[in-house]
């Protein structure tokens, strides 16, 4: 499970996978950014994947999906709560997607 916020972020940042292990064997993947010059994970999996290559496929699925949600009523939704700074919030949402 992805939650709103972890899905916002990937999608406002140039998130890439990468993968970790072994351990007992098995390799994860790590969603992650590059942000203000130091690595950010946003999403981790557990080590289930025979390879590191299967690991870095079905991590790259999972960016693939997050980064197509639509998640443009959410950002106004979320921006509205925050009341006066609401209408600069979403500007600087609307420019992080270009």
């Amino acid at each position: 499970m992805v939650s709103l916020l972890t899905a916002l972020i990937i999608q406002a940042n140039e998130a890439e996978v990468t993968t970790y292990g072994p351990e007992d064997k098995k390799y994860g993947f790590e969603i992650y950014s590059m942000i203000r010059e130091k690595y950010r994970p946003h999403l981790t999996s557990q080590p289930v994947f025979e390879s590191k290559e299967i690991a870095k496929e079905e991590g790259e699925k999972v960016l693939e999906q997050i980064q197509e949600f639509d998640l443009d009523i959410k950002r106004k939704e979320l921006s509205g709560l925050v009341g006066d700074a609401g209408p600069a919030i979403a500007e600087v949402i609307d420019a992080s997607k270009k």
